[in-house]
C-alpha cells in the first residue's frame, strides 16, 4: 500500500517535508477540559458525510455540531450528479434488478482501483451500502431513481436522487440539511476551522479553533473531531504540488471551495497522508459547469478536426482523461442522435446544459450540426459514416480507437446533437489513512483519539478511479459508521 505516493524519491520527499514544516509551524493548541465540552462531537463541513453523521449522531441521542465555513452547503456534493450504488435495494427489487452482491460490488471497486485502495475500507462501504441507501430513504427521505444499466463498472448499482433540485447532489444536500435541522443539530454557516485542539497532556482531539465574522473562539466537545471537508481540488498549489501541471489546468467541475483542510489542519498530528497524487476527473463544460457525464457512452467522440481518438465505451473519467491529454486545448465533442437524446437517465445531463446556458448545437443533418459547432463538417459526416458502418457490420472493437461497448448505439436518427466538452478535475483521493471506524491513523499507523475522517477528506479509499457514485456511497456509509462508533463510546 502507497503512504504518500508511488511516483518518485522527490514526491515523497516533498509531502514529508510539508507535513515536518507544518508540524513545526501550526502549533497544537491547547483545548478546554473535554469533561466541559457542550457537544459529544463537532463535525467539520456539510457535504454528504457530514450531514449524514449529524443526522445519525442525532438519531443516536448523540449532540453533536455541524460547522461550515461557506454560507451554505458548497462543497462538491452539491455539484454532483447525485449517484449512489447498491446491490440488492428495494428501489432495484421494484425495477426487477437482482443478481448482484457486495462481493461482485468489491470486485470491480478493486479492480477499478488498480487493486490499490484499502480493501478491507471498501469493504465495509459495499457489505453497507444497500442498508445506507435504505436508510436515507427511509430515516432522511431521500427519494432514488434505480433500475437503469450503465456502463461498466456502475452497472445497475446505480440510484439517482431525485427531487425539484438539480442536479441530484444538491438536492440530497437540501434534504438532509433540513433533516438535520428537525432532529434539533446546531448548524453553523459562516464558520471556518482555523485549527484543531487538543489535550495537552493525552494528544487526543478535543476540539476546534473557529474563525466568525464575530472573530476567534473555541469549540469543545466529548469525543473529537470529524473531519468531512472533502480533498484539496480547488487549492491550485496543492494540486500542482501533489498531482502535476497537467492536473491543474483542468477546470475545476465541482466545488470551487475545497482548499485541502483535510491536510492542513491535521497536520500537526502527523497522520499517514496516502495517495496525494489520485484524483478523480470528468467531462465538464467548463464556462458554465455543465456536465454532460454519460451522454459521453452514447455516441461519437471527436476532436476539433472531427475525427475520433477515444473509445467511447471507457468510463466517464478515462475519456476526460483522454481528452485533457489527447487534444489541443482540452475540448471534445460528442456527435449523438435523437434515440440516444431520448434515453430517460441521461435526462439530468441535457437539462444541465440547458440550465447553466452551455452550448449544445443541433442540426436536422449531420453537416448542419457540424457546421453550428464549428467543426470541419466533411471530416465530421466521414467519421460519422464510418462509425456507423461498423457498428452495423458489428465491426465496432476493430476501429481506431475502438469502441469497446457491448453494444454501441447507431448515431442515425435526426436531429443530431453535439456537445462540446472538457476533461475538468472533480475530487482528490488523497488524504489522512483511516481504519474501519474512520479514526485517522497516524505516521506509525497508531489511532489519532479524538480523530475521524470521511468522504475525501480520507485517504485509502480510492486510487486512480472509482466507480461512479461511490464518493457519495462511501460518505454517507462512513458517517453512519463513525456515528455509530460514538454511541458506543457513550456506553
Amino acid at each position: 500500500m502507497t503512504d504518500t505516493t508511488r511516483r518518485d524519491f522527490f514526491k515523497t520527499a516533498a509531502m514529508s517535508a510539508v507535513g515536518a514544516g507544518a508540524a513545526l509551524t501550526t502549533a497544537t493548541v491547547a483545548a478546554k477540559p473535554v469533561a466541559n465540552a457542550k457537544y459529544d462531537v463537532i463535525i467539520l463541513g456539510a457535504g454528504c458525510g457530514g450531514l449524514t453523521c449529524a443526522i445519525r449522531a442525532a438519531q443516536n441521542g448523540l449532540k453533536p455540531i455541524l460547522l461550515e465555513k461557506m454560507p451554505m452547503p458548497a462543497g462538491n456534493t452539491i455539484y454532483a450528479a447525485g449517484f449512489f450504488l447498491g446491490t440488492n435495494t428495494s428501489f432495484q427489487k421494484a425495477k426487477g434488478v437482482t443478481g448482484d452482491t457486495p462481493e461482485a460490488f468489491l470486485k470491480d471497486w478493486m479492480k477499478v482501483s488498480q487493486g490499490k485502495a484499502v480493501e478491507k475500507l471498501a469493504k465495509v462501504v459495499c457489505d453497507n451500502a444497500d442498508a445506507t441507501l435504505e436508510w436515507l430513504h427511509d430515516y432522511c427521505g431521500i427519494n432514488f431513481a434505480a433500475g437503469s444499466k450503465l456502463v461498466w463498472p456502475m452497472l445497475s448499482r446505480a440510484h439517482l436522487v431525485t427531487g425539484k433540485v438539480k442536479p441530484g447532489g444538491g438536492q440530497l444536500a437540501l434534504t438532509l440539511v433540513e433533516k438535520a435541522k428537525s432532529l434539533g443539530v446546531e448548524v453553523r454557516f459562516n464558520t471556518k476551522a482555523v485549527a484543531l485542539l487538543s489535550d495537552e497532556k493525552t494528544g487526543a482531539v478535543t476540539g476546534v479553533r473557529i474563525k466568525t465574522k464575530a472573530g476567534l473562539s473555541e469549540i469543545t466537545s466529548k469525543f473529537g473531531v470529524v473531519m468531512a471537508t472533502g480533498g484539496f481540488s480547488a487549492n491550485q498549489a496543492m494540486v500542482t504540488q501533489y498531482i502535476g501541471s497537467a492536473g491543474a489546468k483542468m477546470p475545476i467541475r465541482g466545488s470551487r471551495i475545497i482548499a485541502g483542510e483535510n491536510i492542513n489542519l491535521t497536520a500537526a498530528f502527523m497522520p499517514k497522508v496516502v495517495n496525494v497524487d489520485q484524483y478523480h476527473c470528468g467531462p465538464i463544460y467548463g464556462p458554465t459547469g455543465a456536465n454532460p457525464l454519460n451522454i459521453v457512452n452514447n455516441g461519437i467522440c471527436v476532436n476539433g478536426e472531427g475525427v475520433r481518438f477515444t473509445d467511447e465505451g471507457q468510463t466517464y473519467v478515462q475519456m476526460a482523461r483522454d481528452v485533457a491529454a489527447m487534444t489541443p486545448g482540452n475540448w471534445a465533442y460528442m456527435i449523438v442522435d435523437q434515440t440516444a437524446h431520448d434515453i430517460p437517465v441521461l435526462a439530468n445531463d441535457w437539462e444541465s446544459y440547458k440550465r447553466t446556458g452551455a452550448p449544445v448545437y443541433v442540426g436536422n443533418t449531420i453537416e448542419e450540426a457540424a457546421k453550428k459547432a464549428g467543426l470541419p463538417v466533411d471530416a465530421v459526416v466521414a467519421t460519422v459514416k464510418e462509425y456507423n458502418k461498423s457498428v452495423r457490420d458489428g465491426k465496432t472493437g476493430a476501429m481506431v480507437p475502438p469502441n469497446t461497448l457491448p453494444k454501441a448505439r447507431l448515431v442515425e436518427k435526426a436531429p443530431f446533437y453535439i456537445v462540446p466538452y472538457q476533461g475538468g478535475m472533480t475530487a482528490t483521493f488523497g488524504g489522512p489513512l483511516i481504519n474501519v471506524k474512520g479514526q485517522v491513523l497516524d505516521t506509525e499507523n497508531n489511532v489519532i483519539d479524538g480523530l475521524f475522517a470521511i468522504g475525501n477528506a480520507a485517504g485509502g479509499l480510492f486510487y486512480d478511479n472509482y466507480i461512479g457514485g461511490a464518493q457519495l456511497t462511501s460518505a454517507a456509509v462512513y458517517g453512519i459508521v463513525v456515528a455509530d462508533f460514538l454511541k458506543g463510546k457513550t456506553k
